[in-house]
């Protein structure tokens, strides 16, 4: 059955793991040492953490720094579920405005990102370094506020 809970500093190393399996070139372990989890989760099948999302977040906003589903669990919706939980986290503290960076070649990533509410903003050129890509913005924002 999947779960989810906030992380705690002893998730940090399966995370790295995870990060290392889901992407080309993922995070070094340093990255992940950020003084506040209060914002990220994890997913767990069981006691098993099988994925994970790292959020930043400033008053009213968000930034959704990295998620990632370990490769044997992708493709059951366990990413939306996450997304969707967090979603609601963030809505319960009054969040209301949730920005991220995503690869164009990430089609996965973005349909998910669409189903939830997600519309493009612009585009960083030059983001990605390994493989060199541009990153798309998108972001997310509930309430009166429209996306420019």
């Amino acid at each position: 059955m999947l779960t989810f809970r906030g992380i705690r500093k002893g998730d940090i190393e399966r995370i790295v793991e995870l990060e290392a399996l889901c992407f080309e070139d993922p995070w070094p372990a340093e990255a992940f040492e950020i003084p506040d989890y209060q914002f990220s989760y994890v997913a767990l099948e069981d006691d098993l953490i099988i994925g994970y999302i790292i959020n930043i977040v400033a008053l009213d906003e968000a930034s959704i720094a990295s998620i990632g589903i370990h490769p044997d669990f992708q493709r059951r919706g366990y990413a939306s579920r996450l997304l969707r939980h967090t979603l609601r986290m963030f809505k319960e503290v009054v969040i209301s405005k949730v920005f991220l960076d995503v690869r164009p070649s990430n089609r996965a990533a973005r349909n998910l990102y669409l189903k939830h509410g997600f519309r493009y903003l612009g585009v960083r050129k030059g983001y990605y370094q390994s493989p060199p890509e541009d990153a798309l913005v998108m972001a997310k924002i509930e309430g009166n506020n429209e996306i420019l």
